[in-house]
């Protein structure tokens, strides 16, 4: 059984820490506010029509979703056969309008199984062995018909610098496109059809593969905004949706990463983090998936026990966002999220403090700090839930006594 690369489209430390917070985006795949229509037609010709790839509108609807910004992504708002199989989601990618890949997303763990941490065994058993009998279908399946359909392949594409996140895709083409076929065992399988001139050799960012490490830090200073207000905040850090699934840790990482050049999405830093299909973060490798991302973003990670501001504040103000593992209440969510909005904080006296989330029996959750107000001794962060958790709020206090793990980021 092949090894292959990741999900498409668009991430704790003690055993007690590995549950984490979904959110409900208000739909299903990746933000989008609907279900696609399962259809029986076979739309293999339509996506791959020359005219389609020359520039032309894509065939049937499509419904813009969120992305990262620059990108836009469309979802299919039906759900045809593709290559004689089913997939869960069809989406394209655009950038300046112009399309950059069409990707089909046939199986996908972290959507199959959700988050439910406390599934009963049978339950899982049951999911588990159903997964494993649809994975094996539709690779069979899929490979056959592709090795039937195409003009040539499969060629191996191995992409990557570290062992936990080096890949190997199969590559099939038809004239000017290359279909990348990735199916990762006991996480998913898909197919992404691009033009096989647009092809990447590198998971980090071409542009910012070609400056040297003076040049990236001068851009990441750039981004540093000083308000008048006396928040010193970074622009451009991009907004990861983790969706029902325990991948915050995954997410925040995605997204302080892509922010320093590497192009890994959640489901491809997930599948190397080897998630086991049970509803949580539990038993994954997301430490040395850290440190792999890191390498692979040509930068270093350093991690620490808790979160200290006198050290990220040092990180912050050159460029650098720090990613925090922390315990979570959903009261003390509702004032940090009022605090983005103007409402003040309360006052973080003894009454306030017994409030703070601080015990190991608190859910864990991964958070991405943004900025500070030395002013009014406060931390900026920001979510893997979508554009509104932006600019969230904290006592620089209680994120200190609140978090078991930080992440400092440098290159």
């Amino acid at each position: 059984m092949r090894n292959l690369l990741f999900g498409t489209a668009a991430l704790l430390l003690s055993a007690a820490s590995t549950s984490a917070i979904p959110q409900n985006f208000g739909g299903n795949l990746f933000g989008a506010t609907f279900q696609p229509k399962d259809i029986d037609e076979d739309l293999t010709d339509e996506l791959l029509a020359a005219e389609v790839w020359q520039g032309g509108k894509l065939p049937r609807i499509w419904q813009t979703i969120p992305s990262l910004d620059g990108n836009q992504v469309k979802l299919f708002t039906v759900n045809p056969m593709v290559f004689g199989e089913r997939p869960a989601a069809v989406f394209a990618n655009t950038e300046k309008g112009q399309l950059q890949s069409i990707a089909a997303l046939y199986l996908d763990a972290g959507h199959f199984f959700g988050y439910q941490p406390g599934r009963e065994k049978k339950d899982l058993k049951t999911l588990q062995r159903d997964f494993k009998k649809r994975y094996a279908h539709l690779e069979e399946a899929l490979e056959d018909t592709l090795a039937d359909r195409m003009d040539d392949g499969p060629d191996d594409a191995i992409i990557g610098r570290t062992a936990l996140l080096r890949n190997t895709y199969q590559d099939y083409r038809s004239g000017n496109l290359t279909l990348r076929f990735s199916a990762i065992e006991n996480h998913s399988i898909s197919l992404i059809i691009i033009r096989t001139k647009d092809i990447a050799s590198d998971y980090l960012d071409d542009e910012i593969a070609a400056l040297n490490k003076r040049q990236r830090r001068q851009q990441l200073l750039a981004n540093v905004q000083h308000h008048a207000t006396g928040d010193i905040t970074i622009g451009g850090i991009p907004m990861f949706r983790q969706g029902l699934r325990p991948y915050c840790a995954v997410s925040t990482l995605g997204m302080a990463t892509h922010y320093l050049g590497l192009r890994m999405n959640t489901d491809a830093l997930a599948a190397g983090a080897r998630f086991r299909n049970t509803g949580s973060a539990k038993g994954s490798k997301i430490l040395d998936l850290y440190r792999a991302a890191a390498q692979e973003a040509d930068a270093s990670v350093q991690r620490s026990g808790s979160f200290d501001f006198n050290r990220a504040k040092k990180y912050l103000e050159k460029g650098f966002p720090v990613v925090v593992w922390r315990r979570y209440s959903s009261e003390r969510n509702r004032l940090h999220h009022a605090a983005a909005n103007g409402t003040s904080l309360p006052e973080a006296n003894a009454a306030d403090r017994s409030t703070w989330p601080t015990s190991k029996t608190d859910p864990g959750h991964a958070s991405v700090v943004t900025g500070f107000n030395e002013n009014t001794g406060e931390v900026i962060f920001m979510e893997s839930w979508g554009e509104h958790t932006r600019g969230k709020r904290m006592h620089i206090e209680e994120l200190e006594a609140t978090s078991y793990a930080a992440f400092y980021f440098k290159i």
